[in-house]
Protein backbone atom coordinates (compact mmCIF):
# COMPACT_ATOMS: atom_id res chain seq x y z
CA UNK A 1 0.00 0.00 0.00
CA UNK A 2 1.34 3.95 -0.67
CA UNK A 3 0.21 5.74 2.30
CA UNK A 4 1.78 8.89 3.79
CA UNK A 5 2.31 9.59 7.23
CA UNK A 6 1.97 13.63 8.36
CA UNK A 7 3.81 13.85 11.58
CA UNK A 8 6.63 11.88 12.96
CA UNK A 9 6.78 12.32 16.49
CA UNK A 10 6.65 9.63 19.14
CA UNK A 11 3.71 8.04 17.93
CA UNK A 12 4.09 8.85 14.11
CA UNK A 13 7.84 7.64 14.02
CA UNK A 14 6.88 4.15 15.44
CA UNK A 15 3.78 3.48 13.21
CA UNK A 16 6.15 4.74 10.26
CA UNK A 17 8.89 1.55 11.28
CA UNK A 18 6.15 -0.91 11.53
CA UNK A 19 4.74 0.28 8.11
CA UNK A 20 7.91 -0.06 6.56
CA UNK A 21 8.71 -3.38 8.29
CA UNK A 22 5.80 -4.25 6.79
CA UNK A 23 7.15 -3.54 3.23
CA UNK A 24 4.43 -0.97 2.48
CA UNK A 25 5.52 2.40 0.76
CA UNK A 26 5.69 5.25 2.72
CA UNK A 27 6.51 8.46 2.35
CA UNK A 28 6.45 10.68 5.65
CA UNK A 29 6.05 14.48 5.78
CA UNK A 30 7.81 16.48 8.75
CA UNK A 31 8.39 19.84 9.38
CA UNK A 32 11.45 19.36 11.81
CA UNK A 33 14.41 19.08 9.56
CA UNK A 34 16.10 17.47 12.10
CA UNK A 35 13.39 14.64 12.67
CA UNK A 36 12.70 14.16 9.35
CA UNK A 37 16.56 13.66 8.28
CA UNK A 38 16.84 11.21 11.17
CA UNK A 39 14.24 9.19 9.60
CA UNK A 40 15.30 9.44 6.37
CA UNK A 41 18.67 7.72 7.45
CA UNK A 42 17.08 5.58 9.78
CA UNK A 43 14.26 3.86 6.98
CA UNK A 44 13.80 3.11 3.73
CA UNK A 45 11.13 5.93 3.48
CA UNK A 46 10.52 8.78 1.20
CA UNK A 47 10.94 12.01 3.49
CA UNK A 48 9.67 15.76 2.75
CA UNK A 49 9.89 18.37 5.02
CA UNK A 50 7.51 21.07 5.44
CA UNK A 51 3.71 21.39 6.15
CA UNK A 52 1.43 19.04 4.65
CA UNK A 53 -1.40 21.77 4.56
CA UNK A 54 0.88 23.57 1.60
CA UNK A 55 -0.86 22.48 -1.74
CA UNK A 56 2.68 22.02 -3.03
CA UNK A 57 4.04 19.67 -0.36
CA UNK A 58 0.95 17.54 -0.65
CA UNK A 59 1.69 17.25 -4.23
CA UNK A 60 5.23 16.85 -3.78
CA UNK A 61 4.15 13.59 -1.82
CA UNK A 62 1.81 11.69 -4.11
CA UNK A 63 -1.18 12.63 -2.61
CA UNK A 64 -3.26 11.76 -5.39
CA UNK A 65 -1.60 7.80 -6.22
CA UNK A 66 -2.23 7.64 -2.33
CA UNK A 67 -4.19 4.21 -0.33
CA UNK A 68 -4.33 5.93 2.86
CA UNK A 69 -3.06 9.26 4.44
CA UNK A 70 -2.51 9.09 8.33
CA UNK A 71 -2.40 12.93 10.24
CA UNK A 72 -0.68 12.85 13.58
CA UNK A 73 0.90 16.17 13.74
CA UNK A 74 0.78 18.07 17.26
CA UNK A 75 -1.97 20.06 16.03
CA UNK A 76 -5.81 18.72 15.77
CA UNK A 77 -6.58 21.58 13.31
CA UNK A 78 -3.56 21.03 11.35
CA UNK A 79 -4.75 17.24 11.17
CA UNK A 80 -8.45 18.42 10.11
CA UNK A 81 -7.41 20.62 7.48
CA UNK A 82 -4.93 17.72 5.89
CA UNK A 83 -8.13 14.89 6.00
CA UNK A 84 -10.42 17.41 4.19
CA UNK A 85 -7.63 18.19 1.44
CA UNK A 86 -6.52 14.62 1.22
CA UNK A 87 -10.50 13.42 0.90
CA UNK A 88 -11.28 16.12 -1.59
CA UNK A 89 -8.42 14.36 -3.61
CA UNK A 90 -9.48 11.50 -3.60
CA UNK A 91 -7.51 9.49 -1.04
CA UNK A 92 -9.56 6.46 -0.04
CA UNK A 93 -8.83 5.96 3.68
CA UNK A 94 -8.13 9.17 5.55
CA UNK A 95 -7.01 8.61 9.73
CA UNK A 96 -6.42 11.87 11.98
CA UNK A 97 -5.06 12.39 15.65
CA UNK A 98 -7.24 14.59 17.85
CA UNK A 99 -6.41 15.34 21.17
CA UNK A 100 -8.30 18.44 22.18
CA UNK A 101 -11.14 18.72 19.51
CA UNK A 102 -14.21 16.92 20.55
CA UNK A 103 -16.15 15.35 17.54
CA UNK A 104 -19.91 14.44 16.57
CA UNK A 105 -20.76 11.80 13.84
CA UNK A 106 -22.24 14.28 11.62
CA UNK A 107 -19.40 15.92 11.62
CA UNK A 108 -17.03 13.57 10.63
CA UNK A 109 -19.66 12.50 7.96
CA UNK A 110 -19.36 15.74 6.54
CA UNK A 111 -15.78 15.53 6.51
CA UNK A 112 -15.35 12.69 5.25
CA UNK A 113 -13.06 11.15 8.11
CA UNK A 114 -12.49 7.44 8.23
CA UNK A 115 -10.86 7.05 11.45
CA UNK A 116 -9.71 8.97 14.80
CA UNK A 117 -7.45 8.21 16.55
CA UNK A 118 -6.96 9.00 20.40
CA UNK A 119 -2.94 9.96 20.64
CA UNK A 120 -3.31 9.40 24.43
CA UNK A 121 -4.81 5.88 24.42
CA UNK A 122 -2.87 4.95 20.73
CA UNK A 123 -0.45 1.83 20.27
CA UNK A 124 1.33 2.43 16.71
CA UNK A 125 0.66 -1.19 16.30
CA UNK A 126 -3.02 -1.19 16.62
CA UNK A 127 -3.41 2.25 14.11
CA UNK A 128 -1.21 -0.30 11.42
CA UNK A 129 -3.66 -3.14 11.49
CA UNK A 130 -6.76 -0.77 11.51
CA UNK A 131 -5.74 1.38 8.77
CA UNK A 132 -4.41 -1.86 6.72
CA UNK A 133 -6.39 -4.54 7.46
CA UNK A 134 -10.46 -2.66 7.56
CA UNK A 135 -11.44 -6.24 7.81
CA UNK A 136 -10.54 -6.30 11.27
CA UNK A 137 -13.57 -3.43 12.28
CA UNK A 138 -15.34 -0.86 9.94
CA UNK A 139 -12.89 2.13 10.49
CA UNK A 140 -16.81 4.24 10.19
CA UNK A 141 -17.76 2.52 13.01
CA UNK A 142 -14.84 3.12 14.96
CA UNK A 143 -14.69 6.65 14.02
CA UNK A 144 -17.95 7.76 15.22
CA UNK A 145 -17.63 6.73 18.59
CA UNK A 146 -19.30 3.66 18.61
CA UNK A 147 -16.14 1.29 19.65
CA UNK A 148 -13.38 1.86 22.41
CA UNK A 149 -9.92 -0.02 22.97
CA UNK A 150 -10.15 -1.85 26.62
CA UNK A 151 -6.84 -3.14 28.10
CA UNK A 152 -7.02 -6.76 29.60
CA UNK A 153 -3.76 -7.63 31.85
CA UNK A 154 -3.25 -11.53 32.51
CA UNK A 155 -2.82 -11.42 36.34
CA UNK A 156 -1.35 -14.31 38.61
CA UNK A 157 -4.51 -15.46 39.18
CA UNK A 158 -5.68 -14.86 35.83
CA UNK A 159 -7.67 -18.32 33.95
CA UNK A 160 -6.11 -17.12 30.97
CA UNK A 161 -2.51 -17.62 31.93
CA UNK A 162 -0.83 -20.21 30.15
CA UNK A 163 -3.61 -20.30 27.76
CA UNK A 164 -3.60 -20.21 23.51
CA UNK A 165 -4.74 -17.28 22.00
CA UNK A 166 -7.69 -18.97 21.03
CA UNK A 167 -9.25 -20.14 24.36
CA UNK A 168 -8.98 -16.05 25.37
CA UNK A 169 -10.17 -14.87 21.96
CA UNK A 170 -13.83 -17.67 22.26
CA UNK A 171 -14.78 -15.94 25.73
CA UNK A 172 -15.18 -12.34 24.13
CA UNK A 173 -18.35 -11.17 23.06
CA UNK A 174 -19.81 -10.58 19.92
CA UNK A 175 -18.51 -7.39 17.58
CA UNK A 176 -15.30 -7.55 19.77
CA UNK A 177 -11.47 -7.64 17.62
CA UNK A 178 -7.97 -8.33 19.88
CA UNK A 179 -5.50 -6.40 17.98
CA UNK A 180 -2.63 -6.86 19.53
CA UNK A 181 -0.79 -7.31 22.82
CA UNK A 182 2.85 -6.08 24.60
CA UNK A 183 4.74 -8.29 26.43
CA UNK A 184 8.12 -6.66 27.93
CA UNK A 185 6.90 -3.03 26.29
CA UNK A 186 6.81 -4.46 22.79
CA UNK A 187 3.71 -4.79 20.58
CA UNK A 188 2.94 -8.11 19.45
CA UNK A 189 0.11 -9.24 16.85
CA UNK A 190 1.02 -13.17 16.82
CA UNK A 191 -1.91 -15.76 16.97
CA UNK A 192 0.01 -18.05 17.84
CA UNK A 193 1.02 -17.60 21.85
CA UNK A 194 0.44 -18.70 24.50
CA UNK A 195 -0.16 -15.92 27.10
CA UNK A 196 1.83 -15.59 30.31
CA UNK A 197 1.48 -12.99 33.40
CA UNK A 198 2.06 -9.36 32.88
CA UNK A 199 0.31 -9.54 29.15
CA UNK A 200 -1.45 -6.81 27.93
CA UNK A 201 -4.13 -7.63 25.41
CA UNK A 202 -5.56 -4.50 23.48
CA UNK A 203 -8.99 -4.99 22.53
CA UNK A 204 -11.34 -3.09 20.36
CA UNK A 205 -15.05 -3.85 20.74
CA UNK A 206 -18.54 -1.92 20.66
CA UNK A 207 -19.13 -0.08 23.75
CA UNK A 208 -22.18 -1.82 25.43
CA UNK A 209 -19.58 -4.93 24.89
CA UNK A 210 -16.65 -3.59 27.24
CA UNK A 211 -17.75 -4.31 30.67
CA UNK A 212 -18.28 -7.96 29.80
CA UNK A 213 -14.73 -7.72 28.79
CA UNK A 214 -13.50 -6.24 32.22
CA UNK A 215 -15.62 -9.29 34.17
CA UNK A 216 -13.21 -11.66 32.27
CA UNK A 217 -11.47 -13.19 35.27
Amino acid sequence: MYIIVAGAGNLGSYLIRLLNQENHDVVVIEKNEEIAKKISDELDVVTIIGDATEPEILKKSGISQADIIVCLTSLDETNIVVGIIAKDIGVKTVAIALSKIHYQKEVLDKLGIDLVIHPEAAAAGYIAQLITEPDILDLSFFSRGDAEIVEYIISVKSKYRAKQFEIFKRDLPKDTSIVGFFRDSKFNTSKKVIFKEGDRILIVSKKEQISKIRKLK
